[in-house]
């Protein structure tokens, strides 16, 4: 890490996303008897990403009405080689089974996430997956049903020694984009807020551990900050004093243990634009196999 950086400062001031609450999901009756039709496979790979399935049943709310969609699992990622000329955060990418499924919670590794401009995710979703960008209310509605949120960890460079978790901003559509470029489909970011700069000399990596009890840790929202004075890495092995709350209220996923690798000389990055530049996922038809 290096000495310049600010210490003492309360990193959630430059973390990528901002600390706000979930979007509210509005319950229209915006699709017809195809709404209740059998909703199976619930997850599918296409490209090598995987995608879960959403349906109204899924929703802890009774009468949610819409059509079921795709939407892929976590942030489109970038290589290793494409690390060192674009934009790639590390986060770590929450999201509970989908419904029926019986195997328990799996440990979830971090990954390298693009950050790209809005059109250029429209266009990747279009040509790639023959998808789109989501909806606000799709993604608002991935969030509560799937539990879906990239998260960054960023660690303080002063004492005493605390992690951010902050949410990392991802591109939305106010109306379904069914067009290559997205010039005419009012993009906006998700979820809503200031933008800052990523703290790319203070990230660190995350894999986590689904945790059905709250194991002794303190369970914090994402965007909040886990204090964490006198923290060793040697000695804890990396693992955090706290863990993170899911976004899902949903069966007996409480949250995720994070365990975290030291951080070490950040690779140099392109300047940051947090206004116009966020994570992609993509969303495709229901009728998707």
């Amino acid at each position: 890490m290096r000495g310049s950086a600010l210490a003492g400062v309360t990193l959630g001031l430059w973390v990528a996303g901002c600390r706000c609450e979930p979007e509210p999901v509005v319950h229209v009756a915006e699709a017809s008897a195809h709404t209740v039709a059998e909703c199976d496979p619930r997850t599918t790979e296409k490209l090598g990403i995987p995608f879960s399935k959403l349906c109204p049943q899924d929703l802890p709310v009774a009468g949610a009405k819409f059509a079921p969609f795709w939407i892929s699992a976590h942030p489109l990622g970038c290589s290793a080689g494409a690390h060192e000329t674009v934009r790639c955060p590390v986060v770590t990418p929450f999201n509970h089974p989908t419904a029926g499924e019986t195997r328990r919670p799996e440990p979830v590794p971090s990954r390298l996430a693009t950050v790209i401009d809005a059109n250029a995710a429209q266009g990747w979703c279009y040509m790639r997956f023959a998808g789109r960008l989501p909806t606000r209310e799709e993604r608002a509605r991935a969030e509560l049903g799937l539990g879906l949120a990239a998260v960054t960890v960023t660690v303080s460079s002063g004492e005493p020694t605390h992690f951010e978790l902050a949410r990392l901003a991802e591109w939305v559509t106010e109306e379904p984009c069914e067009t290559p470029t997205i010039a005419k489909c009012k993009p906006g970011m998700y979820p809503s807020g200031e933008r800052r700069p990523i703290a790319w000399d203070h990230q660190v990596d995350c894999s986590a551990a689904p945790l059905e009890s709250d194991a002794g840790l303190s369970l914090l929202s994402v965007g909040e900050s886990c204090p964490a004075p006198g923290f060793d890495w040697d000695v804890t092995h990396g693992r955090l004093p706290c863990a993170a709350r899911s976004v899902a209220d949903r069966g007996a996923l409480l949250g995720f243990a994070l365990t975290c690798l030291r951080p070490g000389h950040a690779a140099p990055h392109p300047p940051d634009e947090p206004a116009t530049t966020a994570a992609v996922r993509c969303v495709m038809p229901g009728t998707m196999r």
